[in-house]
């Protein structure tokens, strides 16, 4: 069964805590790698404010796929979508962009509910769809945006870490990750439809579409322009969600993670590109860190299910026995049930065998007890065989030499015989 169907947890910190620890750890590294960058060749970018424009673009669409991971429906189209919004952010404004883009998610997010299907196969072949779209519709030619907006950069950014906070801390409440996360794979229910996977698809894929299109707009912002390809938001968003600790099976996640890992993936960056590496040492680098958030979700993914029987067995009610039935083997039965052993006192434990007597080499004593016995035993009656007729002995034939046949001394017997 799906996990909305489990016992809720009586300690919903247990679960997690792994991941409050690892986002501490991630915050030393945060601070280490922005220091890094503002005391080296990036001090410009902090002070003009660029670097809020990266950070919230590749921030909205890692809050995006992180949300479809947390529900169990990965969208892997967060990138074409993005895509497809630039390219209408810059043609037609940002209302039609955001509702166009929503238009499809939402009939991504219904295809997924309904039919049971997994959603990454949906979306990645859906992604595919739409990249194919934007180069047609542009003709393969960068799309100038027209109307570049004012205001200051860092709004973005203070958008985006304060809509993933609250992300987080909602979904650290134990009924909502239950219910959102029905589509984590719990094995025997491929295809199966039912109410809380069509929610969570909703909001799982619904719900990261929206973002991917304010991702897009934000780097139209950024970039003053639309491309044409995907943007990479959908490796650079998988690996920070990975690195965050979100799960790919669904429903473990933490709360800073996001934020923190988005702002080491976009100072990394900036630090590589100062560097003037090869763009294959870069991919590859970040490959690398892709493989250890890999790593650090397996560590967490082990944590939480030695952590989840314990809970789940602290909150099960214990087995009712209905009466007039033998009880179950691992349950006691009342004294006096049916299948019940009968009571018996308590005595001491393993009590030796009492010692019979020694067999005595007296001979017994011949012939009835002394006195009469009560009740007098009847015999059945029996026919005597016909006796022999005697005869004497020949007179040449020795006497017996053994002692005498034991018998009933002559005279009546008691009690007598019928």
């Amino acid at each position: 069964m799906s996990d909305v169907t489990a016992p809720p947890p009586v300690r919903p910190l247990r679960e997690l805590l792994p991941h409050l620890i690892w986002e501490a750890v991630l915050l030393l590294v945060a601070i280490g790698v922005a220091v890094t960058l503002y005391s080296g060749k990036g001090e410009r970018l902090f002070t003009s404010g660029g670097i809020w424009l990266p950070i919230a673009s590749l921030g909205f669409a890692t809050t995006g796929l992180a949300l479809s991971l947390r529900t169990g429906t990965p969208n892997l189209a967060v990138g074409p979508l993005a895509s497809l919004a630039a390219f209408l952010y810059a043609d037609q404004g940002m209302g039609v962009a955001i509702l166009a883009v929503a238009g499809l998610g939402l009939l991504l997010a219904l295809l997924v509910g309904l039919t049971g299907m997994p959603a990454w196969a949906v979306t990645l072949i859906g992604g595919l769809a739409v990249s194919a779209t934007v180069i047609g519709a542009t003709d393969g030619k960068v799309t100038p945006l027209r109307d570049v907006p004012d205001g200051p950069r860092w709004i973005w950014g203070i958008a985006f870490i304060v809509l993933s906070i609250v992300g987080g801390v909602v979904f650290a409440i134990p009924a909502v990750r239950r219910y959102l996360a029905a589509n984590r794979p719990a094995g025997g229910e491929t295809g199966a439809f039912s109410l809380a996977k069509l929610v969570g698809a909703l909001v799982g894929v619904f719900g990261s579409s929206v973002l991917a299109a304010v991702a897009g707009v934000v780097l139209t912002i950024q970039q003053v322009s639309a491309g044409v390809i995907d943007p990479g938001f959908t490796l650079a968003g998988l690996v920070c969600a990975l690195l965050a600790g979100v799960s790919p099976f669904g429903r473990r996640a933490g709360i800073l993670g996001v934020v923190l890992a988005v702002v080491i993936y976009v100072c990394t960056r900036y630090l590589l590109t100062l560097e003037n590496l090869d763009i294959w040492i870069t991919m590859l680098i970040e490959a690398l860190i892709g493989l250890f958030g890999v790593l650090v979700v397996w560590l967490l993914e082990l944590i939480g299910r030695r952590a989840s029987p314990y809970v789940a067995a602290a909150s099960r009610p214990a087995p009712v026995i209905a009466p007039g039935f033998p009880p179950p083997p691992y349950a006691p039965a009342p004294v006096g049930a049916y299948g019940a052993a009968p009571f018996a006192p308590p005595g001491p434990v393993n009590p030796a065998p009492p010692l019979a007597p020694p067999p005595s080499s007296a001979p017994p004593a011949a012939g009835p007890p002394p006195g009469p016995s009560w009740p007098p035993a009847v015999a059945p009656p029996m026919s005597a065989p016909p006796a022999p007729p005697s005869s004497a002995p020949p007179s040449s034939a020795p006497p017996a030499s053994g002692p005498p046949a034991a018998g009933p001394p002559p005279g009546p017997s008691w009690p007598p015989a019928q």
